[in-house]
C-alpha cells in the first residue's frame, strides 16, 4: 500500500560513484536530491580502483581531492604492471604503469592514483550529504512514469516492504549493468554483449617476499594448457602494499562462472600463485559478467542514465567509474540550471550527444586492450598447443636459438603494445564534445600527427577540456582548472581584454548567474611567469574563452570585440542555455520555454 508521497528535485537511483557524484554536484548548488539504493550499505569491496587524472580535477573542483589523495596509494608505490609464470616462476615483460610517461604532469595540476571503491564511495557520500542530499539504503525502485511536469517513481522498502511514492522533476539511472532504468526507457544498446564471466576472490596475505622488489599493481600470470583451467592469465592485483589483493579469474563466455567455497578459492589463489601452503586469509568472493555493450542515447524524456546502466566493458584501461564520474560531472550542473529556472530543458539534450560517442569510446578500448593479450600469450607458445607443448615453448624465450630469438621479438612488441591500455592519457583527456551546448569554430580535433588515444592534445578549440597551466596569483601558483568550476561559468581573457571583464558583469546580471571572470597575463593579477598559458591559450592576448561549470570550453573569441563584446558573450550563452534570443537586461527577466 502506497503510504506517502516525497517530493524532490531529482532522484538517483544507485549510490555508486557515479551516483554519488551526481548527488554532490547537485547538492553543491541547492538542489534538493534524494538517493536511493536498494543495498544496506556503500560497496564493501575495492572493485573500480583506478582513478585517473580527470577525475582527480572532479574531486578538485569538489574540494575532495585532498582527501582522496589521503585515502589513496600513488602509483609510485606500485609502478609497473608485470607478466610472469608465477610469484615464484619466471619473468617475462613489464610495462611501466599508470601515469609515468607520456608527459602526464604537463597536462593536469593532479596526478592518477588508486583509490578503491571501497574508499571512494563514502568520500562522495558524506560530501553529499553534508551538502544537503538524502539517501536512503534498503531501498529499491519498483517502477516510474513521466509527464510533462516531472517524474512519479514508487520504491519499496525491501526491509519493511512499505512502498513510498517520489515526485521528481527528474530522475536519474545510476543503477548499473542491470539498470532497471535504462530498461525501462528502452535504451538502444550496440555490442557484443556477455563476452565472458570472472571472479573476484579478495585476501589478505603478506607477499612482501615476493613482490617489494618488483612492485607492481597488477601481476600477469601465465597459465599454459597444463595447468588446472588451461590456457590463459590470471590478474594478481594489489589493493594495498603488499598485505591486501585480489586475484580475478577468468572464465569463457557460456562456460559460466563457478560458485567457489572459501577453500576452493584460497586453493585457486596458491595455484595461481604458485606457492603451497600459503597463509592467506580469504576475505570476499565475487562473480561478475564481462560486458561490451554501450548505449547510443542516455536518455529519454525527463529520465537520464549514466555509469554502467550506459557502458558496460571489461575493466581494461581502468575507465569504468571514471567514466561514470565524468558522465555525471557532465549533467549534473545542466540539471542545476534548468531546475533553477537558468536554462532551458533543450540544454540536457546536449547530455546525451556529449556521453553517449564517449561511452563507446571506451567500451571499444576496453575490448581492444582485453584482445591485446591474445598476442602475448601467441608469443610465449601457451596458445593452441597441446599437451606438454606450453611449458617447452616457455623454456624456448631464454634459449640463444632462432625460434627463441622470433619468440623474444614478438613478445616485446606485444607487450610494447600495452602502453595503449596502461598510459593512454588520450583517451582521458581528450574527450572532445560536441552538441548545442558548444559553439564550435572548429569542427574535429586537430591531432598535429600526435596519437589521439596514447596523448593528450592541448587546444581551446571550443568541445575541448580547459588545458592546464601553471599561473600565478599574489606570487603563488595555481592551476588555470583552479580558475573554473565551482558551478559557474567562468570568462578568461588577458592584457586588454578589459572589455571582456565588463561584458561578464552585464551578462551576468542579465541572465541571472554567477559568471566569474580573470584576465592573465602581463599587467593583470594573475600572470604567466612560466608562459605555459600563451603557449596553449590560441587566443590573442586580447581574446575570450567562455568556460562551461565542468571545465569544458564553450566558445571563443580569438581578438577583443571591443564595440560588442556584451553582445557576442550574450548571444552565445544564450545559445548555449538552449535560449533562441538573449533575455532583456531591462528587469533582468528570462525568457519562458514558450517564447525562448
Amino acid at each position: 500500500m502506497i503510504e506517502n508521497v516525497i517530493e524532490t528535485d531529482v532522484l538517483i537511483i544507485g549510490s555508486g560513484p557515479s551516483g554519488l557524484t551526481a548527488a554532490v554536484g547537485l547538492a553543491q548548488q541547492g538542489i534538493r536530491t534524494l538517493v536511493i539504493t536498494k543495498h544496506r550499505r556503500l560497496s564493501p569491496t575495492p572493485r573500480a580502483h583506478v582513478t585517473n587524472q580527470r577525475t582527480f580535477e572532479v574531486l578538485r573542483d569538489f574540494g575532495l581531492e585532498e582527501r582522496a589523495r589521503a585515502l589513496a596509494t600513488p602509483y609510485k608505490q606500485m609502478p609497473d604492471e608485470l607478466f610472469m609464470r608465477s610469484l615464484v616462476g619466471e619473468e617475462f615483460g613489464r610495462v611501466r604503469g599508470m601515469g609515468t610517461e607520456g608527459g602526464n604532469h604537463d597536462v593536469s595540476p593532479c596526478s592518477m592514483a588508486d583509490l578503491p571503491q571501497h574508499l571512494l564511495e563514502p568520500l562522495l557520500f558524506d560530501a553529499a550529504t553534508l551538502m544537503g542530499a538524502h539517501v536512503r539504503f534498503d531501498t529499491e525502485l519498483v517502477s516510474f512514469t513521466q509527464d510533462a511536469d516531472g517524474v512519479t517513481a514508487e520504491m519499496s522498502n525491501r526491509l519493511s516492504g512499505k512502498r513510498d511514492t517520489v515526485r521528481a522533476r527528474f530522475l536519474i539511472g545510476a543503477d548499473g549493468g542491470r539498470s532497471l532504468v535504462a530498461q525501462t526507457l528502452n535504451l538502444p544498446f550496440e555490442g557484443p554483449g556477455e563476452i565472458g564471466g570472472s571472479a573476484n576472490i579478495h585476501f589478505t596475505c603478506d607477499l612482501t617476499p615476493y613482490v617489494a622488489h618488483r612492485p607492481g599493481m597488477l601481476y600477469f600470470l601465465v597459465r599454459t594448457p597444463e595447468d588446472k583451467d588451461g590456457a590463459g592469465l590470471g590478474i594478481l592485483r594489489c589493493i594495498k602494499p603488499w598485505s591486501s589483493w585480489l586475484l580475478i579469474k577468468g572464465y569463457s563466455s557460456g562456460q559460466g562462472t563457478p560458485e567457489l567455497s572459501e577453500s576452493d578459492a584460497a586453493d585457486v589463489v596458491c595455484d595461481y600463485l604458485g606457492i603451497r601452503d600459503l597463509s592467506l586469509k580469504v576475505t570476499g568472493i565475487d562473480r561478475w559478467p564481462m560486458n561490451a555493450l554501450y548505449a547510443r542515447r542516455y536518455h529519454g524524456g525527463r529520465v537520464f542514465c549514466m555509469g554502467d546502466a550506459v557502458h558496460r566493458h571489461v575493466p581494461s584501461n581502468g575507465l569504468g567509474s571514471n567514466t561514470g564520474i565524468q558522465d555525471a560531472y557532465n549533467l549534473a550542473w545542466k540539471l542545476a540550471l534548468v531546475v533553477r529556472g537558468k536554462a532551458m530543458p533543450r540544454l540536457l539534450d546536449s547530455y546525451s550527444d556529449e556521453r553517449a560517442p564517449i561511452g563507446q569510446q571506451v567500451v571499444e578500448r576496453a575490448t581492444k586492450s582485453l584482445q591485446s593479450y591474445a598476442p602475448i600469450l601467441d608469443a610465449l607458445g601457451v596458445i593452441g598447443t597441446g599437451p606438454s607443448e606450453g611449458a617447452r615453448n616457455l623454456s624456448e624465450i631464454g634459449l640463444a636459438t632462432p625460434t627463441g630469438a622470433q619468440r623474444r621479438e614478438a613478445l616485446r612488441i606485444a607487450v610494447r603494445r600495452k602502453i595503449y591500455e596502461f598510459q593512454a592519457r588520450g583517451v582521458e583527456f581528450n574527450q572532445f564534445y560536441r552538441s548545442s551546448a558548444v559553439i564550435n569554430d572548429r569542427p574535429e580535433l586537430d591531432s598535429n600527427g600526435n596519437d589521439l588515444e596514447l596523448y593528450h592534445h592541448s587546444t581551446t578549440s571550443p568541445g575541448a577540456k580547459l588545458p592546464h597551466a601553471w599561473v600565478q596569483r599574489d606570487g603563488r601558483s595555481l592551476s588555470t582548472l583552479d580558475l573554473v568550476g565551482g558551478g559557474r561559468f567562468t570568462v578568461l581573457t588577458g592584457t586588454g581584454g578589459e572589455c571582456w571583464i565588463a561584458a561578464a558583469k552585464v551578462v551576468s546580471k542579465q541572465f541571472g548567474l554567477d559568471i566569474a571572470s580573470f584576465s592573465i597575463g602581463a599587467g593583470c593579477r594573475i600572470t604567466d611567469l612560466y608562459y605555459e598559458w600563451n603557449s596553449r591559450r590560441e587566443i590573442e592576448d586580447d581574446g575570450c574563452l567562455l568556460i562551461r561549470p565542468d571545465g569544458y570550453i564553450a566558445w571563443r573569441c580569438r581578438v577583443a570585440q571591443r564595440d560588442k563584446a556584451e553582445e557576442v558573450l550574450a548571444s552565445a550563452l544564450s545559445s548555449i542555455l538552449g535560449y533562441k534570443t538573449a533575455p532583456s537586461l531591462q528587469g533582468h527577466v528570462l525568457p519562458t520555454e514558450e517564447n525562448a
